[in-house]
């Protein structure tokens, strides 16, 4: 393998990997080809078996895994990484990059600190809320408790990172409020536009997948996981198949076999499982639900409407930044499957707001969150983090540094 060396090395950290997909996942996948312009690469990920991603055959990119436990808890598997090895990767790299706090991102920010690194985090998820909504606390006080140390946990990491990337102003006030005074950017992520793009023929694009052209689909792609409550999107589907014969519910991804079980085998819904390819399942839909109970910038629901549907979520995360109500998508409350049966019939009956919507999401996302854009605003806040020598501007603690 050739490096060059004119290239900063960049040593990316990932709680996950492939064959896993996420939003982690696809931000990878889209974000390292176009870093290797500016750096030479390397990323420490979960061994969660073979990913099938092309990242791992780069020429200019390096992949190390590291085992994880044989216990999971829900869909959470960790990683259980080397000491030295991660010391070792630490040591070699320029800046180090870090996509999430869990078992390998902890111990990278650790080792960080140790050998005097520079870590720029980017907040993908809000680790304390994603956790408590995955595993499915049932009793408050084990809840309440979990919540509060994962969180404690989180905000002791990110306090030794020199800078935090943050799709939203709101993200990055939730961080500064719980004590994480650190340099902030906003960088909202980006999606590929031009592959995810509306199709020609909607009726086409339904036959192309054996659905009825004359049918409505409703569809949802991701996880199969606790913290989506794909449950009320189930209720309400089961209300409305009551009174419409016209229905299908179009279910794309994997995840716990007993929300698996809720989709599969059942008249008037298509389970295809996980694909990676996901552009003409949602160029068939015609109403996209992201039900979701914690969300940062939900890529999937981004990707639904740069394909040009009709989207429904809940208000989670910096969802609102993009999706406006009436205008660009819908609302409805979490967790009231009626609410969100309301407003898909709503969709059903108004093909003409279908419509609409359809066209303005499109126009909304392709217009305000380019891939390309945004990753040239990380590549460059990266660059400029591993440039700034030991008296950098980073805001750390609440105090920033000054050249003398």
């Amino acid at each position: 393998m050739l490096w060059m060396s004119e290239k900063r090395r960049l040593l990316i950290s990932t709680d996950t990997f492939p064959p896993r997909v996420d939003g982690v996942s696809k931000f990878l996948q889209e974000a390292v080809p176009r870093l290797t312009k500016d750096f030479e690469i390397t990323i420490l990920a979960p061994d969660f078996g073979p990913s099938g991603s092309p990242l791992e055959s780069m020429e200019s990119v390096r992949v190390v895994k590291f085992r994880t436990f044989r216990k999971s808890w829900g869909e959470l598997r960790l990683a259980r990484p080397s000491v030295s090895a991660v010391f070792r990767e630490v040591r070699r790299a320029d800046i180090i990059f870090v996509q999430s706090i869990a078992t390998l991102g902890i111990l990278v920010v650790i080792a960080a600190r140790i050998l005097g690194r520079r870590v720029a985090a980017y907040t993908h998820v809000i680790e304390w809320q994603l956790v408590v909504e995955h595993l499915g606390f049932n009793q408050r006080f084990v809840r309440t408790f979990m919540e509060n140390f994962i969180r404690l946990v989180a905000i002791l990491t990110y306090r030794q990172c020199s800078l935090i990337l943050t799709p939203s102003r709101e993200i990055a006030d939730i961080f500064s409020n719980y004590g994480v005074n650190v340099r902030k950017e906003i960088i909202p992520l980006g999606i590929d536009t031009e592959r995810f793009s509306p199709p020609n023929d909607k009726r086409a694009a339904k036959q192309e997948l054996s659905i009825n052209p004359d049918s409505i689909v409703i569809g949802y792609c991701g996880r199969l996981a606790k913290e989506k409550d794909l449950g009320t999107l189930n209720r309400a589907f089961n209300y409305l198949k009551k009174r419409y014969n016209n229905i299908i519910l179009l279910i794309v991804g994997d995840g716990l076999p007993e929300i698996r079980s809720m989709f599969k085998d059942r008249d008037g819904v298509i389970f295809v499982g996980m694909r990676n390819d996901p552009v003409p399942f949602y160029r068939a839909m015609d109403i996209f639900v992201m039900p979701s109970l914690t969300e940062t910038s939900s890529l999937a629901t981004m990707e639904a409407m740069s394909c040009g549907v009709a989207v429904i979520a809940t208000r989670v995360g910096n969802i609102s930044d993009y999706l406006r109500n009436y205008e660009t998508g819908l609302f409805f409350r979490k967790r009231n499957s009626f609410d969100l049966m309301r407003r898909i019939e709503t969709l059903i009956k108004r093909p003409e707001l279908r419509q609409r919507l359809g066209l303005r999401a499109r126009q909304e996302i392709s217009e305000r969150f380019s891939i390309d854009a945004s990753i040239a605003r990380i590549s460059e806040k990266l660059s400029g983090l591993a440039s700034a020598g030991s008296n950098a501007g980073s805001k750390i603690n609440g105090t920033s540094a000054k050249k003398n």
